[in-house]
């Protein structure tokens, strides 16, 4: 007897190779990339993506019976007390529980969101009860029930000082005992009783010394920008590039492009960039406890109602989510799990850089998507990190790809193209026949997978409880509040973004600024003096403290396309540990001064060190920053790089910064490390 045929899995490196080779003889005959995407296109195989985008219970990604088993055992935990471990498996539990992917409604849902809300009252976390107060009654908790949701909704309010909002949930109360299906008497003690709590709540409230006053709804964008110290916000916004400093001026030059350089002198700690990427990603192994939105950690993780792949912050979060990206990216994620494109963040960036406008958007700015500007930018008009412009128009090194690489861009455009048509991106259904906007939207796919090639930062946040020692090696066991002068916080990547202004920043292996990152909004922090017309200088993950000029130069030419010339590239520093400690045994040449006290130097240097030091101790995270900061002016007064102490201030400056900042993760200890 026959076996029936089993159906081979799809893969994508199969599924581009044979249109690879399908339309071999069509793009030898064009260059023109439209007429190429059409080529692509119009072959029955590139209709493949349909079958698994479409595989049967893949979406909407939910499992019932273990919401209700994570409920259940929420349930036990909160009635010992133990509401912590309770609001860990309500959040389990709301995060695979069903919902009607139309209506958004879900028993399971509901209910691990309304008893979320009791945990989190309890812990005193308010905010995050009446969020969960409003995705309990939205995904459609028992109406009779939704008496004791708008009553601890009241109380909330009060307890936050909010008495408008307080108010409000009382009406809403009060009218949904009226309909609560309990008897008349008992509807009528309720709303006594419950009027009589709100007086009382109000006026202890008041005596607590609770502010009484309304929060206004903030914008998702001035809410990330908030959570910025005023410290490091741009105190005199450049003129025309609204995310950059005054003291910055984008110049442009056939060697080496668009580059920036200091319009005025720049002092140390002064804040040269702060932008907000235009698109961003989450790094898949972080989304239980990252925003997939803003980028920021979340002790209170909304999921989203038809996947239990990604979380949100806050129902704005959410929101933003599901009316732009998610509600396509949400079809998707089974198919960029099998195909492997959740850890290829280039294909994630471009298909996002996409999904997050309509397609109607593109349509109507399309003449901003035709030829691309070198010199966008350096002239005088103003250069928005919101404006698709400024994406379109970065680096892409077009001219320089080989065919292969031309030819697979091609082919995933139009994947990426075939999943958008797949989840209704556009109002035509999928067909061998493309119409001029999916066309157009092909072509910006592709470009943006060139341009996003060479642009985009790691954001990144720290282990808290894990420092790197100063060999750059050795990991240290300790708080990143305590690292030694050398020492350095250990990083991990979270996610990755394109930051326009930023990407107009030209390499060094020698740079002057540090990057810090709050959530995804990025701040440049000046770490040493930058004289005016000075070159500003960003590291693309080569620096000369840690990498000798054999293996720097190699790594850039393969990842961004050139050969380093910058100072510490021609005059080949030494790494960190070969470089001098010394300011006695310094050559002449060092110093930029005929005649320096070398000995007042070396005692005033000491001195820092030693206030730094018992700053550190102290806990005083502001003035172990001012020390490092005031170290960098008196060194470089004085002296030329290389020298340990440049390096040394520059990992001091961002370990101080990074403190202030909420990314910050605690590093798992392994059962290795635990036997040693």
């Amino acid at each position: 007897m026959c076996e029936p045929d089993v159906e081979e899995a799809f893969s994508l490196r199969s599924y581009i190779q044979e249109l690879g080779r399908l339309c071999k003889e069509d793009f030898d005959s064009s260059d023109d990339i439209d007429a190429r995407i059409r080529a692509v296109c119009s072959k029955e195989k590139s209709l493949d993506v349909g079958k698994l985008v479409h595989e049967e219970g893949a979406w909407p990604r939910k499992e019932e019976e273990l919401s209700r088993t994570n409920r259940e055992d929420g349930n036990a935990a909160y009635n010992e007390g133990r509401f912590d471990m309770a609001i860990l498996l309500y959040t389990e539990a709301m995060r695979y529980a069903p919902c009607n992917p139309v209506l958004m409604e879900g028993e399971a849902l509901a209910t691990a969101a309304a008893n979320r809300s009791a945990a989190f009252y309890q812990t005193k976390q308010y905010k995050q009860a009446i969020e969960d107060i409003e995705i309990a009654i939205t995904a459609g908790y028992p109406k009779n029930g939704h008496y004791k949701l708008y009553i601890r909704q009241c109380k909330c309010e009060l307890e936050l000082g909010r008495i408008g909002r307080a108010q409000t949930a009382f009406d809403l109360a009060a009218e949904a005992i009226e309909w609560s299906g309990l008897k008349k008497d008992v509807r009528s003690d309720l709303t006594v009783n419950l009027q009589e709590a709100f007086i009382n709540l109000a006026k202890q409230a008041e005596l607590d010394g609770v502010r009484l006053e309304e929060e206004p709804e903030t914008p998702l964008k001035d809410r990330e920008f908030q959570q910025v110290p005023p410290d490091f916000e741009l105190l005199d916004p450049h003129p025309t590039l609204p995310a950059a400093s005054s003291a910055i001026k984008v110049k442009f030059d056939q060697h080496v492009g668009r580059h920036v350089v200091a319009a005025r002198s720049i002092s140390p700690g002064e804040v040269v960039f702060v932008e907000r990427p235009i698109v961003s990603t989450m790094c898949d192994e972080h989304f239980e406890n990252i925003c997939i939105v803003c980028l920021r950690y979340t002790t209170a993780p909304l999921p989203c109602p038809t996947c239990s792949d990604v979380n949100f912050c806050s129902l704005s979060c959410q929101k933003e989510a599901l009316n732009s990206f998610h509600k396509y990216e949400c079809r998707l994620t089974h198919v960029f799990h099998q195909t492997g494109i959740k850890n290829l963040p280039l294909l994630l960036l471009a298909f996002r850089a996409v999904c997050q406008k309509p397609a109607q958007y593109f349509l109507d700015n399309q003449e901003k998507f035709s030829n691309p500007t070198p010199k966008f930018g350096a002239d005088q008009e103003v250069y928005d990190s919101e404006d698709y412009s400024t994406l379109f128009n970065l680096c892409t090194h077009t001219e320089r790809r080989e065919d292969y690489d031309k030819t697979t861009k091609t082919i995933f455009a139009c994947f990426l193209l075939r999943c958008l048509q797949e989840v209704g991106y556009f109002p035509t259904s999928p067909g061998l026949q493309l119409t001029d906007l999916e066309v157009l939207i092909a072509r910006l796919l592709r470009h943006f997978l060139e341009c996003i090639q060479f642009n985009t930062h790691t954001i990144e946040s720290i282990y808290e409880n894990r420092v790197v020692g100063w060999d750059a090696e050795t990991r240290l066991w300790k708080s990143s509040t305590r690292c030694n002068i050398g020492d350095s916080v250990e990083t991990v990547r979270i996610g990755g973004g394109v930051y326009p202004t930023m990407a107009l920043v030209n390499h060094s292996c020698d740079p002057n600024f540090v990057l810090v990152f709050w959530g995804r909004i990025a701040v440049a922090i000046a770490s040493r003096t930058i004289a005016e017309g000075e070159e500003i200088n960003d590291n693309y993950g080569a620096n000369y403290a840690s990498m000798p000029l054999q293996e720097r130069r190699p790594f850039l030419e393969k990842s961004h396309w050139f050969t380093c010339s910058c100072r510490a590239c021609k005059n080949n520093f030494p790494e960190y540990l070969r470089c001098s400690k010394d300011y006695k045994k310094l050559p002449g040449t060092a110093f930029k001064y005929k005649r320096v006290d070398r000995q007042k130097l070396n005692r005033d240097v000491e001195s820092l060190k030693k206030e730094i030091k018992s700053n550190v101790l102290k806990g005083s995270i502001k003035d172990t920053y001012e020390g490092y900061l005031k170290w960098s002016e008196l060194i470089d007064e004085l002296v030329y790089p290389p020298h340990q102490d440049f390096i040394n201030i520059r990992k001091g400056i961002r370990n101080s910064v990074y403190q202030l900042s909420p990314n910050k993760c605690r590093a798992r200890e392994t059962k290795e490390e635990d036997e040693r």
